[in-house]
Parts: structure tokens; C-alpha cells; sequence
């Protein structure tokens, strides 16, 4: 049987449905040949015992899974077509990916080592020079902590912690380490490898940790979730963001240094290790196995920052000894989505440049840049971007060294400026008053004057105007909580169950209420009918009207069009500063074909 055979409305028997389930969903997976390899085999053939059985057997695990999604979860023992395949493939492309995320690696050790399903977030990301983070002060307040490690001091509790400050002295709450938790799912090697990972805790506190805090929080908001929130967080999404090189062996280039990959992850640990109490906020602790009952009462304002679900350990091939972790299921808690998700987050640009910088050589770079990206874009909502900053404000930000020399720590700032300017980090910058030379190295001159000049920092063009935008559009992925708890509580040895025995024969026609265009009124209409119906002209009015009705994100329908998911954001926002004519083609396509 050929895939264009098949009618939309017609009942799939096994066979057919395999292949439409391939041939419909292939799309998703095209970044993943050696899955569609295998899927294209195992839909387009029959072995005896499906033959007998008309179920898929127990050897297929991904695929037989996709199937299960679909006649055990989106469609409960209902007869299902093609038309209702690719409905729910369109809304619901990025659920299916991560419910099959566990079964790639089952299936496909390697799959763990090479491929991360944040990849489109990512390139988007590098495409268009940012990613989103939070514009909260206390967010940006508890993001500076991970990277101060220094500042944790045993407390009366035996544990290291430290308090959080504002840049008014002010005590914003307390932070502590707690880096003793092991997931009872863990398997020996990953009870030993993430050991491995929370002994290096207090070491791994650093600019490198802030980044990943932020690049968490992103994909969090940008990624595909499971039921309970995580998402999968791939250490090739920082090491790509930062533009790390791969290994190389004789000009060919192979994966990333394990070294590299190790750095990230153990950060990502340091991050679960963290717990957080805000003043006089009242944070729930979630997860309370660990703590003893007199700590419970003590501690009941504290809150970890993320919390840890699976754990991905690629193992070798030939002598099944673990290798590392590559991928974690990661996700914040109630302490930061508050800050990331509903009607009180402020959300902002931060120049991706900021993951590029050395987190050894160009701490300052790093720093200063999350803290200009902030106030840029709270002076952009309050219209006051041309107020000068103190320079004693950024010295603080930027945490030089104490060892430095009042004239060293001038030259380091000046330069790190121009460092900034050069990278488009800021577009220009001047002290609003020409500094006094004479009184340059005097006793206590950076104290009681240079930190007390006015500095001018002007932002780039393009950071004013997306942080003109009120980041309104969601960036929640389209799910079914229930989807997930049913094939939670499906095993591989229930693919053998599948759908009842359906009949062989593609012959009876499903019923479904077809638009017809020329009247107001929805009409039931036979498959084999063909209605004539006009061109949609392509506009963004069109094309809001047309991702509204399909329920899809602009992410998903980008997707779809081949086209970036920001240029078709700029479309419908008429934000485009000239057309493009292959990019107008595409989308005028993928409009009709939608009608």
C-alpha cells in the first residue's frame, strides 16, 4: 500500500496505519535519520507475528510507542484516519517529541551522546543574537549567587550558606547548599556519576553556573515539557551556545571533549544544590524526603532553585562502561517560575555574547552584560535610557579583584567597555564629565571620587526596539497532561495489546464536518467530493487567523513553512523592513494548503 493511496477520512486498519503514523510524523524527526531508517522499515513491513497478531511487537520500542501514543492515548481505542493523524501531529508535534525522548535513548545509545532536542531553540537563539531572560531584580539577585562561591560560610546548620543582598545592602533572604540528594530511580552508575558531580559543588559556583541558570530558565520557556514540567536539557545547548569547539583528529571533526561536557553537567548539579529563601515569602518545599523532621520546621521558607528528574548516561558500545552524563530532565521550581511564566513576569533581551565570554578572563564582560541587558530593558519601560550610571555601580556589578590597584581596576573597566563596544554589546560609551587626571591615584581616589562619576551607556539599536515588545506571545508548548500519565503507565510489553482487530479493508468513509467555503454553515461531505476553493492571498492577518484556527504556535508553523521562527514572528507583527520573495512563496503555500 502507497502513503498517497490512503484517503483522509478512511479508517486505518494496522497495516496502513503504520504507514501513516511514519510518513506523518517523519517531519519531526528529520534531524534524526538513523530513526527514520529504522521507523520506514518497521511501518512499510510485516512480520508474521503482526500478520497474526496485527499489533506491533515487542522489539519495535520507539515506533511501537508512537503507535501506542496514538491508538492508546490521543485516540482511546477509536477508530483513527489519516485527517485526525495529522491534526494531531500539527498541534501536538513538540508533546509527541518529548514523550519519545526516553525511548530514542533506550533504543539508540548513541542518540544520547549526539542529539539534543533544544537544537531549533538554540539556532534560533544564535540567529537572532538573544535569548530571553527575566528583568526581575530578585531574579537577577539569585542569579548572582551562584556565581559568588566565595561568600558561603558554614551557618548555625552546618551547611555553607550565604545572604542574598540588593545593590542598597539590603538583605533580600538567605542561601544555602545542600548537596546530598540521589534519586531512588538512579541506576548504580548514575548514583556514581552524579556523586562525582555534587562533590564538586561549591567549586562549580562561577559565571559559567549564572549562565546555564539563564539558559535553563530560556529553554524552560521555549522547549517541549513533560506532564510534571521538566524539559531535557542537553549539554550540547551550552556548548553550542558558547560556541565551543568539537574534538578534532586529523582535520575531521568528531563530538565535543568529555571535559567539556563534564564542566556543564556539574553545574547544572550545583544548580539542584541550591536552596533559597526570599525574606518573608513563603516558599512550599516540594520535595521534603530528605529533610528530618526537626528541619522541616526550621527550613520551611527554603526552596531548591531547580529540581533534577532522569538522568542520560551514554554508555560504549562494545564495553557497556558509562561514559557520562550528557542530558539531564531539568526543571525550575515555584521559587523562579513565578519570574519566567503568568501575568507578572517582565521578561527582556540578554545578549547572547554573554555566553561567549571566558567565565575565567572575562568575568567583568559577563557580569556587566546581564546588568546593563536588566536596566535596558527597565529604563526601556520607563523611557529614561539616556539617565547616566554611576561608575562606583558598575565597579560593584563587574567584581573585580581586591589584589588590583585603584589605577589597574580604572583600566580594567575602561578597557572591558571597549571590549563591550567592540562586540556590539553597547553601542557607545562616555563619562559625562571629563575625568580629572590630577586627582588620579591619590589617596582613596577611586572611593571618594571616580566611583562617584556619572557614566553615559548608550544600548544598540536592536536591544531598544525588542525591549519595546511586551514579549506577549506564549512561549507554552501545546500539551495533555493526561497524554502523558497514559503512556507513563504503558510499558514496551504492552504494545502487544494495541487496538482491537480491525478489518482489513479500507472501505468505510468517517463522517467530518468540512468547511465549505461559500457558505457560513459547516456541511458533512463525502470524502470522494472535491471542492473548488479559492487562493488565500497571503497577509498577516491571514496568517494569524489561519495559526489561531489550526492551534499553532508560530514556532510550530515556522516549523512547518521552513522558515525562522522569528521572521515569521516579524511577518504577522509587519515588523519586516523589506520582502522577501522566496520567504513570501513559502508562506503563501503553506497558507493555502492550511484552507
Amino acid at each position: 500500500m502507497k502513503y498517497d493511496e490512503i484517503l483522509d477520512h478512511l479508517i486505518l486498519n494496522y497495516e496502513t496505519l503504520k504507514i501513516v503514523l511514519f510518513e506523518e510524523t517523519k517531519h519531526l524527526f528529520q534531524d534524526r535519520p538513523y530513526i527514520l531508517e529504522k521507523w520506514k522499515k518497521q511501518a512499510y513491513s510485516m512480520t508474521a507475528e503482526e500478520v497474526k497478531n496485527n499489533k506491533p511487537t515487542e522489539d519495535m520500542l520507539s515506533f511501537g510507542a508512537l503507535y501506542l501514543l496514538f491508538t492508546e492515548a490521543f485516540y482511546h481505542q477509536k477508530p483513527i484516519t489519516k485527517a485526525m493523524i495529522r491534526e494531531v501531529v500539527n498541534v501536538y508535534g513538540d508533546t509527541i517529541k518529548a514523550i519519545l525522548a526516553g525511548n530514542f535513548y533506550q533504543e539508540f545509545p548513541d542518540d544520547v551522546k549526539r542529539h539534543s532536542m533544544n537544537k531549533p531553540q538554540i539556532d534560533e537563539a544564535m540567529q537572532q543574537d538573544y535569548i530571553l531572560s527575566s528583568t526581575d531584580i530578585d531574579f537577577h539577585l539569585m542569579r548572582n549567587i551562584v556565581t559568588k562561591k566565595k561568600d558561603f560560610k558554614a551557618g548555625e546548620t552546618g551547611k555553607l550558606a550565604t545572604e542574598i543582598i540588593d545593590n542598597k545592602g539590603k538583605v533580600k533572604g538567605v542561601a544555602e547548599l545542600r548537596p546530598n540528594e540521589i534519586q531512588a530511580t538512579f541506576t548504580a552508575d548514575q548514583q556514581q556519576m552524579w556523586l562525582e558531580m555534587l562533590g564538586e559543588t561549591l567549586n562549580s559556583l562561577d559565571d559559567l553556573t549564572a549562565d546555564l541558570f539563564d539558559l535553563i530558565s530560556y529553554l524552560w520557556l521555549t522547549s517541549p515539557k513533560t506532564a510534571d514540567g521538566y524539559i531535557e536539557f542537553h549539554s550540547n545547548d551550552a556548548l553550542q551556545l558558547r560556541n565551543i569547539k568539537k574534538r578534532t583528529v586529523k582535520g575531521q571533526e568528531y563530538d565535543y571533549r568529555e571535559e567539556d561536557r563534564f564542566n556543564i553537567m556539574k553545574r547544572v548539579a550545583a544548580l539542584s544544590s541550591i536552596w533559597v529563601s526570599l525574606g518573608e515569602r513563603k516558599v512550599h518545599i516540594l520535595n521534603s524526603e530528605n529533610i528530618q523532621e526537626n528541619e522541616l520546621y526550621k527550613f520551611k521558607d527554603f526552596q531548591r532553585m531547580f529540581e533534577i528528574g532522569a538522568i542520560r548516561v551514554a554508555y560504549d558500545r562494545n564495553t557497556n562502561e558509562a561514559k557520562g552524563i550528557f542530558a539531564v530532565q531539568v526543571r525550575p521550581t515555584s521559587l523562579l517560575t513565578p519570574y519566567l511564566e503568568g501575568p507578572n513576569r517582565t521578561l527582556g533581551i540578554l545578549d547572547i555574547k554573554v555566553f561567549q565570554y571566558n567565565h575565567y578572563t572575562q568575568r567583568a564582560h559577563k557580569r556587566l552584560t546581564r546588568y546593563l541587558n536588566l536596566q535596558w530593558r527597565i529604563r526601556t519601560v520607563k523611557r529614561n535610557l539616556n539617565q547616566p550610571f554611576k561608575v562606583g555601580t558598575l565597579l560593584k556589578e563587574m567584581d573585580f579583584s581586591s589584589r588590583y590597584s585603584g589605577v589597574e581596576i580604572r583600566d580594567l573597566f575602561e578597557n572591558t567597555l571597549d571590549d563591550l563596544k567592540d562586540d556590539g554589546v553597547i553601542k557607545e560609551w562616555s563619562y559625562v564629565e571629563e575625568i580629572d587626571e590630577n586627582r588620579v591615584g591619590r589617596v582613596n581616589w577611586v572611593k571618594n571620587y571616580w566611583s562617584k562619576l556619572n557614566i553615559l551607556l548608550t544600548p544598540p539599536e536592536f536591544i531598544i526596539k525588542e525591549n519595546q515588545r511586551n514579549f506577549s506571545i506564549p512561549f507554552t508548548t501545546y500539551q495533555q497532561p493526561e497524554i502523558f500519565d497514559k503512556m507513563n503507565s504503558l510499558t514496551n510489553a504492552e504494545i502487544a495489546t494495541g487496538l482491537p482487530e480491525a478489518s482489513k479493508e479500507i472501505a468505510t468513509t468517517i463522517e467530518m464536518p468540512v468547511p465549505v467555503h461559500s457558505t457560513n454553515s459547516v456541511q458533512y461531505v463525502q470524502q470522494t467530493f472535491e471542492f473548488a476553493e479559492p487562493e488565500i492571498t497571503l497577509t498577516p492577518e491571514a496568517m494569524k487567523e489561519t495559526l489561531e484556527r489550526c492551534k499553532l504556535s508560530i514556532r510550530q508553523a515556522a516549523e512547518e513553512i521552513g522558515i525562522a521562527h522569528t521572521t515569521l514572528s516579524r511577518y504577522i507583527r509587519r515588523e519586516n523592513k523589506r520582502p522577501n520573495k522566496k520567504n513570501d512563496e513559502k508562506m503563501a503555500k503553506w497558507l493555502n494548503s492550511k484552507k
